[in-house]
């Protein structure tokens, strides 16, 4: 049986006019570019099967960005579909989390706010799904392979629990091991690579916050494109995608700090990828140690779970509140304004979260296998604990567990969080999912990977 690949990639670097995540405002556009975004496709078939996925260089995907009346990710999908024949349930959309990437989460109203944005998200939809059809056009018999690899000092877990009882600052890793009582970490790097006569490309992944840069006014894919572009360059590849892992609580040892720093963790976990991806690219004779081709075996399967919303905020007047601190900071002397600025985010993100809506909250697990490797996709912030417990529940060679995928849902945290505090379980609306609400998305990843493994059914 013939296996067949492609890869491409595109530029989707925006227009400067579309904000980022800023302080005040929440939404600031752009004032300039210091790396370019891509949009990077690999497609898979193997005749009567195949499968896609797609890597952005965006801060997440929700799917209600052109309105609550709209997909995104389905349209995305039933266009791909139109054009390469690839079911819904095959195509992975995913973003690398990267936060120097114009706010196209949910967080806030982007459309609402910005009437140039819907004409940026209808171009870049339609980018996306050209990077497909152009991986898909591409499409050779090629070798298949995986490998994993691993990446030591990049990251750490931002919510590290210390011996004292406390947690750490959030700012640096404690440097005495002693002190530290829980840190989950993932320093793998899982790869999947494909060559033949024409073409080349990979899929890779890491676990860490790209938020090495962030509110800033300048574009960059952060570490995650210089590790990309470090293995297009040195490989010859067509693409190299990026799969975000469960970094919820996950960030660079360094926190945010500069660009410097964004090349530093770029050519580390760039190097690695180019070392492991040039060791299984043996064409001819005997390697030591064995490389093995990948079987020709392509699954998919999804499902969306109903789950529990978070309790809400439950002021009446909270909106009213919102704008009258609004209107005093207009109106108050610039010295004045520092305490007014305080009071109306919070205001802003409390009326926010309640905006996104009441009772359950819709979130979709998916589950591709692409010969030896799978894929469990989660559209939110993943806790690392749970990227881990699935790797280690995984009956594949090598698994990806890739977040910030097919949609954006805030953070899907450990329930001890709940308890401990701090940013993430704090009310707003980076945080939709309850208490017990990612358990079930664990446990529904989990019999979704088994199910594919075996069956390569699709639902």
């Amino acid at each position: 049986m013939a296996l067949l690949a492609g890869f491409a990639q595109t530029d989707i670097t925006p227009p400067l006019s579309v904000p980022y995540l800023s302080f005040y405002p929440r939404q600031t556009p752009f004032e300039g570019i210091h790396d370019r975004l891509k949009a990077r496709a690999a497609v898979f078939d193997i005749g009567q099967t195949a499968a896609a996925v797609v890597a952005l260089d965006a801060l997440g995907l929700s799917r209600t960005l052109l309105g609550p009346d709209r997909d995104l990710i389905e349209e995305v999908r039933v266009r791909i579909h139109e054009r390469c024949g690839l079911r819904p349930q095959a195509i992975l959309v995913s973003t690398t989390h990267a936060h120097s990437t114009p706010q196209t989460t949910d967080i806030h109203d982007l459309v609402g706010e910005f009437p140039g944005a819907a004409a940026y998200l209808e171009a870049l939809l339609t980018q996306v799904v050209a990077t497909v059809e152009q991986a898909w056009a591409r499409r050779e018999p090629m070798t298949w392979r995986c490998a994993e690899g691993r990446a030591p000092g990049i990251a750490w877990n931002r919510r590290t629990l210390l011996r004292s009882g406390g947690m750490a600052d959030g700012r640096t890793r404690p440097d005495d091991d002693a002190e530290v009582l829980r840190e989950p970490r993932d320093e793998a790097v899982p790869l999947l690579y494909a060559f033949g006569e024409r073409g080349a490309g990979a899929i890779s992944g890491y676990c860490c916050h790209p938020s090495v840069v962030q509110v800033q006014p300048l574009v960059s894919a952060d570490y995650p494109g210089v590790a990309c572009g470090l293995a297009e360059s040195a490989l010859g590849l067509d693409a190299c995608l990026f799969l975000q892992g469960a970094c919820g609580d996950v960030g660079a040892v360094r926190r945010t700090t500069g660009f410097h720093d964004v090349a530093v963790y770029g050519r580390t976990l760039g190097g690695e990828i180019v070392r492991q991806l040039a060791l299984l690219d043996v064409r001819e004779g005997v390697s030591r140690p064995p490389v093995r081709d990948m079987s020709p075996s392509i699954g998919a399967a999804r499902a969306t779970l109903q789950l529990p919303r978070r309790d809400l905020p439950t002021d009446p007047d909270l909106h009213a509140r919102r704008d009258a601190t609004r209107a005093a900071i207009a109106a108050a002397p610039e010295a004045d304004r520092a305490p007014l600025i305080g009071e109306f985010r919070r205001l802003h993100e409390l009326c926010r979260l309640i905006d996104l809506g009441r009772g359950p909250v819709a979130v979709e697990v998916q589950a591709l296998r692409l010969g030896e490797v799978l894929i469990i996709a989660v559209e939110g912030e993943l806790f690392c604990q749970y990227g881990l417990d699935l790797k280690a529940a995984s009956p594949a060679e090598v698994t990806f567990v890739s977040a910030y995928s097919n949609g954006y849902q805030g953070y899907l945290m450990v329930d001890e969080a709940w308890a401990e505090g701090g940013y993430e379980p704090d009310l707003g609306p980076w945080t939709r999912v309850g208490p017990g609400g990612t358990n079930a998305i664990a446990a529904a990843a989990t019999e979704l990977a088994s199910h594919v493994w075996q069956t390569g059914e699709a639902s």
